[in-house]
């Protein structure tokens, strides 16, 4: 699956002007804040700004661990809490409908890629389920079109009980420029990062993947010390 990164159009504008004011510094060392902003921006790697000898050692070390987040912590950032929606057809709908693993997906009716989007989800529901996971559809807006009306799979309404169950995660479902984007759900939160694209010959094994990640992160639930924890790989 291709993920996003989450870097929008303005931090490539930012990244140009990063770039231009690094070299202009010459002989002259940028700030910290500088290389630390062009690192953050993908235009300098920590590795080059060492080698330059813009940061010490020391910097490095501080740097990638106020970066480090263990991963019990970010099963519970990203964990969602309990909302009541509707279905398409107007059913009741709840976080104990969710599955323990599962595609959770959220399309903008009206988006140019929707389409797509949905397409690729159905082409690969019957692999999906072959690895033990589902899925479940969330649409950010009314289906003019009916175009969803026939899934295989639940399909529900974006609404408050369902913004606020997502947490710090409703300003990636709400951001304007992401109309349609999908993140898979283990055993009560969202473990990877969210992908714009959808591959349909790719979910299949990414289900697989996560319906084994599913029985560590039970375990690294009920023992945070062991290897489970360590050996999964939430969303960063």
């Amino acid at each position: 699956m291709k993920f996003w990164t989450k870097k929008r159009a303005a931090a490539l504008g930012l990244a140009a002007l990063l770039t231009l004011s690094l070299a202009a510094c010459g002989e002259k060392a940028p700030s910290l804040e500088e290389v630390e902003q062009a690192i953050e921006a993908g235009t300098l790697t920590v590795e080059d700004a060492q080698d330059k000898g813009w940061v010490d050692q020391a910097w490095v070390d501080d740097y990638w661990e106020a970066r480090t987040v263990p991963a019990v912590d970010k099963i519970e950032i990203n964990r969602v809490g309990e909302f009541t929606t509707t279905t398409l057809s107007g059913e009741p709908f709840t976080q104990e409908d969710l599955g323990h693993v599962l595609l959770f997906a959220f399309v903008d009716p009206a988006g140019e890629d929707a389409g797509a989007f949905y397409d690729a989800m159905t082409a690969a529901w019957d692999g999906v389920q072959e690895a033990g996971a589902g899925m479940v559809l969330c649409l950010k807006g009314e289906d003019e079109r009916g175009q969803f009306a026939d899934a295989p799979f639940p399909v529900i309404l974006y609404n408050d009980s369902l913004k606020e169950a997502l947490g710090n995660n409703s300003g990636m479902v709400e951001d304007k420029d992401v109309p349609n984007t999908a993140s898979w759900y283990v055993n009560g939160s969202f473990l990877s990062a969210w992908a714009l694209v959808l591959d349909a010959e790719e979910l299949p094994e990414d289900a697989a993947a996560f319906a084994k990640v599913s029985g560590q992160a039970d375990s690294a639930n009920s023992d945070p010390d062991s290897s489970g924890a360590s050996a999964m790989s939430p969303m960063g």
